[in-house]
């Protein structure tokens, strides 16, 4: 039988939120702003998981590989800021099963922590926004270390500071920088196919287990696959 896991660390865009409308709302004002034409939600929505300056790199050049920072940067990137800091929960939502799944796996003891690279200038209000806070006990931010995801230090981290072996922990994320981050942190990995993983397919992401939706985790976590 699988060992269940004492930590259960989660990504947040993608995973546990649906973010994807405010974020695209909030780099095509920057776009706008300097006079340059948006871009549809399903081409930013790829861009996302890198953390928000890169996003709008990504914007700005229209593409996922950036070889030079763009020459208007700066300016997109403060005009994206100041529009994301107030529409940051306008069409946001959790994922279905979202809240029903954390309260679950709570229920069980399993210290559960939030681990993504967006910055905790905007971690924190969404996660209260969306009511879920109170149910991670360690939350990491983009800006928390020195690194981010996909380098492990982030989970490692987080699981040093519970006390947890990365051999009882899982990371639960839906891009290639979730699954890989897991996998050199020697977590177990858990890919969810509804979310931004951009060009990635899951055969792609190579995580241990993919769900289709978060309620599906809490078999993983009780029952043989």
């Amino acid at each position: 039988m699988r060992a269940k896991p004492a930590l259960i660390v989660f990504d947040l865009d993608g995973t546990l939120v649906d973010s994807a409308p405010d974020l695209v709302a909030s780099v095509n004002f920057a776009l706008m702003q300097l006079g340059r034409s948006p871009h549809s939600q399903a081409a930013i929505q790829q861009w996302i998981g890198n953390g928000a300056d890169m996003l709008i790199k990504r914007a700005l050049v229209g593409d996922w590989h950036i070889e030079l920072q763009p020459v208007e940067f700066e300016e997109a990137f403060e005009h994206f800021k100041s529009y994301y800091a107030t529409h940051f929960w306008v069409h946001s939502r959790l994922y279905e099963g979202v809240l029903e799944t954390l309260q679950d796996l709570t229920q069980k003891s399993i210290v559960l922590a939030c681990v993504t690279n967006k910055t905790a200038q905007f971690t924190k209000p969404i996660l209260e926004m969306a009511d879920i806070a109170s149910y991670f006990k360690v939350v990491a931010s983009g800006d928390t270390f020195e690194v981010m995801k996909p380098n492990p230090l982030p989970l490692l981290e987080v699981a040093k500071q519970v006390g947890i072996t990365p051999e009882k922990a899982w990371m639960v994320g839906d891009s290639v920088n979730d699954i890989i981050a897991g996998k050199r942190a020697g977590f177990k990995t858990v890919a969810v196919s509804y979310g931004y993983a951009g060009h990635h397919s899951m055969t792609d992401l190579d995580a241990d287990y993919t769900i289709d939706a978060m309620d599906q985790l809490i078999n993983l976590v009780t029952y043989e696959l």
